[in-house]
């Protein structure tokens, strides 16, 4: 059977379209329908994007985000509904709207249901998924079924585990992957860097230290190969640990990407984030002793954030010398507890999927205007992805950090270009499907 697999564009402006890199779900997917003798292409739209009209398949399966819904319903529309297959984080949480586009639905984790569905021996409209308990089950991605992906690509992905024992309120994870971790072997992991051509791995996991034990057997094995640079998602309370970030900085840790959050601590306990100030800070110093930069990600737009807030949270990623910056507005992702609270209290007024991109505001903040928040954050942005701050970064000779400022600055004049008006605050947003 011909089977095409489809991850729709990112939304204008979003760094995750200038630095494409493929979500593994999509990859998984067609490689275990390849291994079961099915003909598979993979098309990540910020990649390459087929003519849809001469495309010749028999089944289409999209995968979305909340953010990639509307364009992922929009491919959807461009075949017969019952070639149509959805699955994603945004279906497996609105399954019923997913629906109205596809032939079936899958909620949550499709690897050990999507051979039956695509043979034909799962006929129901909404099909769960089930947990892998053993990743160690699954084959090794194959990035050559991605349309126009070239290896050795700048940054390759490579997923170590799944789930994620916390609940941060803003967040969709645990309502798809669960709250419990699971790991793949130390070996298995070992095989899968040595296949890999990538110049540089990004770890993708929500916790790459979650199990230390586990990361050191990691860690003593890249330490020991030819060094790669590679970057992963950690909280801050790996910096208690001297010898397990002495670890990570000897087998070749380029970037920590770290879910700060907030600096407001009000904001953090709202948020559930079971962090305080003090250990933030800790880990910012504590990174740059091993000389790993930072990648410091924040939220801004809790009920106890005001305009103070943002220019607070600028200042102290310019103070701590915080590599890269990304301040998202908090979006109230359907599934999370922020978006329960929001539309109980009836402050979301857009449901405009394509608005969830932590770019956007689609609620009415409750000590600051939805205009204000959207406007102090972009200005916020503007001023540490400035020329004037990459330019120095160049004379220091932090070239790296240049080029991520210089990148920012273009982005952020890209999507003023496309969102200067803000129109969408002042019109009430339905669903643009």
């Amino acid at each position: 059977m011909r089977v095409v697999l489809v991850e729709p564009r990112s939304t204008t402006a979003n760094v995750y379209s200038k630095l494409p890199m493929p979500l593994l779900g999509p990859v998984y997917l067609g490689t275990i329908l390849k291994n079961q003798g099915h003909d598979v292409q993979i098309y990540k739209e910020d990649i390459y994007a087929p003519d849809y009209s001469t495309l010749e398949a028999d089944l289409i399966g999209i995968s979305i985000l909340t953010s990639t819904a509307n364009r992922g319903y929009e491919i959807a529309r461009l075949f017969p509904k019952e070639k149509v297959i959805i699955g994603g984080v945004h279906a497996s949480l609105l399954p019923e709207e997913a629906g109205r586009f596809a032939r079936q639905v899958v909620v949550g984790e499709a690897e050990e249901v999507i051979g039956d569905i695509v043979s034909g021996k799962l006929k129901d409209a909404v099909v769960r998924g089930k947990l892998i308990e053993n990743l160690d089950s699954l084959p090794y991605p194959d990035f050559s079924l991605i349309k126009g992906y070239r290896m050795p690509a700048f940054m390759s992905p490579i997923s170590t585990s799944r789930g994620c024992p916390f609940d941060c309120s803003f967040c969709s994870v645990t309502k798809v992957f669960g709250r419990k971790y699971r790991f793949r072997s130390t070996e298995n992991i070992k095989q899968e860097v040595r296949k890999t051509r990538a110049k540089n791995i990004f770890f993708c996991d929500d916790n790459f230290t979650s199990y230390p034990k586990r990361t050191r057997e990691l860690l003593n094995f890249l330490a020991s190969g030819p060094m790669r640079p590679w970057a992963c998602q950690v909280r801050c309370d790996v910096a208690k640990d001297e010898s397990l970030l002495a670890l990570m900085a000897k087998a070749g840790c380029a970037v920590a990407c770290i879910g700060f959050e907030s600096i407001n601590h009000k904001t953090l306990k709202a948020y559930d984030k079971k962090q305080t100030i003090e250990e933030i800070i800790h880990a910012i110093r504590s990174f740059h002793k091993k000389k790993i930069k930072i990648h410091g990600m924040f939220v801004l737009g809790g009920d106890d954030d005001n305009e103070k807030t943002v220019w607070e949270t600028l200042r102290f990623a310019l103070k701590h010398k915080i590599d890269t910056l990304q301040m998202s507005i908090l979006t109230p992702f359907p599934g999370t507890k922020v978006h329960q609270e929001l539309e109980k209290q009836n402050r979301i007024f857009s449901k405009n999927w394509s608005l969830y991109d932590g770019q956007h505001i689609v609620f009415t903040p409750k000590l600051l205007s939805a205009r204000a928040l959207q406007a102090n954050v972009l200005e916020a942005y503007a001023k540490f992805y400035s020329l004037y701050h990459s330019f120095v970064l160049i004379t220091k000779l932090h070239f790296r950090n240049a080029l991520f400022r210089l990148m920012g600055y273009k982005i952020i004049k890209e999507w003023l270009r496309h969102n200067r008006s803000m129109r969408w605050l002042t019109q009430e947003g339905g669903i643009d499907i």
